[in-house]
């Protein structure tokens, strides 16, 4: 049975097409990607450095028997968990990267965990453990108190265009 997917780029459905038939992109990587699921909405793999999508949907991507050092996250106009409490961080600094134009990503962090974002937001809201850290244009960084003494850090890197990013306990 085939699979339909919407193209991330100009948003046309496509049924197994290896290219999209509106803007000429290619298809592959992005049903590969979809392929890879245990439940709808749920992407998983076991390699450093995948992409969870949430184009047009919701996703969701665990630390369950991995690490996501590395791993992006990008939201089009859908929703994306990152949740980095199935399993302890490992000691140092563990960076992730989310991207959100028109969507909204959600990262759940133990509470242990020092939390450092940097990157750019383009009106847009960021909320680190409940407090608004950024609502509006040009971000730069935030650090919150415990990181530099922290044994367990996250870094997240992010680029958000009328999205929203909360980092939150579990």
């Amino acid at each position: 049975m085939e699979s339909t997917i919407f193209c991330p780029k100009c948003g046309k459905q496509s049924a197994g097409d290896k290219f999209c038939r509106s803007c000429g992109t290619h298809l592959v990587p992005v049903s590969e990607a979809l392929s890879d699921t245990e439940q709808p909405g749920a992407i998983t793999g076991k390699r450093r450095g995948r992409t969870t999508f949430g184009i047009f949907n919701s996703a969701v991507v665990s630390n369950t028997g991995r690490s996501l050092n590395g791993h992006s996250a990008l939201t089009v106009l859908g929703q994306v968990k990152i949740d980095l409490t199935a399993e302890a961080l490992p000691p140092g600094e563990t960076k992730i990267r989310v991207y959100t134009i028109l969507g909204d990503a959600t990262v759940l962090v133990p509470d242990d965990v020092g939390i450092r974002v940097t990157g750019i937001s383009l009106l847009a809201t960021l909320q680190v453990r409940g407090q608004k850290i950024h609502n509006g244009i040009d971000f730069d960084e935030y650090v919150s108190p415990d990181y530099e003494e922290s044994l367990r850090r996250l870094h997240v890197d992010v680029g958000t265009l009328l999205g929203e990013l909360k980092i939150k306990k579990s």
